[in-house]
């Protein structure tokens, strides 16, 4: 999906476009590549709220405005399964941190229980995160 659906576009600046994010994919330049190009389509967007949702609570999203390679530390526990991840921003308060790998899969890193999720493509992610959608079964970290 390479633009916002309806359900939280109204949460995202009217000339948004994310198609940039799902474009670039490994091999061409890898997960540092994909991590670039969410920073160029929403790179310091803080958006949504902290509130009841659907199952979770609603998240805030704030985008880094740069790569932050100090946080790929967190991504090395689901590494061999994964390929690498790349740090693009936080949510809840910051007690979530979104990692992005070079297939421009989302994944939500809790902080406070140190589970790793799922989330999908950028708009599936989003929905979850705005939303507060069920994020799913955290992923097992490597044996």
């Amino acid at each position: 999906m390479s633009e916002l659906p309806s359900t939280i576009k109204h949460f995202f600046p009217p000339a948004t476009s994310v198609s940039g994010i799902s474009t670039v994919m490994s091999p061409q330049g890898g997960v540092r590549a994909v991590a670039q190009a969410v920073i160029q389509c929403v790179g310091g967007l803080k958006v949504g709220a902290v509130g009841p949702g659907v199952v979770y609570a609603t998240s805030d999203i704030e985008f880094h405005k740069a790569l932050r390679l100090d946080r790929e530390v967190v991504g090395r526990a689901w590494r061999r399964q994964l390929g690498e991840l790349m740090s693009v921003g936080d949510a809840h308060h910051a007690h979530i941190m979104l990692f992005v790998d070079s297939n421009a899969s989302f994944y939500a890193f809790t902080d406070p229980d140190g589970k790793l999720y799922s989330l999908g493509r950028f708009a599936q992610a989003m929905e979850a995160l705005l939303l507060g959608l069920d994020y799913g079964m955290p992923l097992e970290a490597d044996g």
